[in-house]
Parts: C-alpha cells; sequence; structure tokens
C-alpha cells in the first residue's frame, strides 16, 4: 500500500506536466492557425476567382471572393454596396 505521501507527488507531478505541456500546446495551434482565406478575384477579374488568400483586415470580401481593399471602412461598404448592388464593373 502506497503512503499518502507517495500519492500526493505523483498528483503534484502530473498536475505539473499538464500545465507546462498546456502552452506549448496552444502556441503551436495558434501559430498553425491560419485565418480564413478567399479567392482572390482582382487577380483573374473575367471569371471572378484566383488562388486562395488568406483574408487581410482592409479586404472587402462577399460570398468567399475578395472583390477590393481600401483602409477607409466608408470606401469599404461603397465597394460591398456596389458590387452587390448588380450595376455593371466601369
Amino acid at each position: 500500500m502506497k503512503s499518502a505521501h507517495t500519492v500526493g507527488f505523483a498528483l503534484l507531478a502530473a498536475m505539473i506536466a499538464t500545465l507546462a505541456a498546456t502552452p506549448a500546446e496552444a502556441q503551436s495551434s495558434r501559430r498553425n492557425y491560419r485565418g480564413p482565406t478567399a479567392y482572390d478575384s482582382q487577380a483573374n477579374p473575367h471569371y471572378g476567382f484566383g488562388r486562395r488568400v488568406p483574408v487581410q483586415p482592409n479586404d472587402v470580401v462577399t460570398g468567399g471572393r475578395i472583390i477590393g481593399r481600401d483602409p477607409d471602412p466608408f470606401i469599404r461598404g461603397e465597394l460591398l454596396r456596389h458590387y452587390n448592388s448588380g450595376w455593371p464593373d466601369p
């Protein structure tokens, strides 16, 4: 029969091992996360799709396609509104 000291030490060692492994696993999963992707329709505007690229914060995305890019949120909204309105491209 094991003493209480031995059982307590084994339990403590298991808890420390679990806590030590958790941040490394979390960091590894963050490093592997690539984020959402979309078709780069600006690369091939006649067909509306290109290769899949990571979506950036200033991209305008609709239907899984990047249709434009601008740092101004108002302009991004206008690009999206005009694209979805059915007006022909200039």
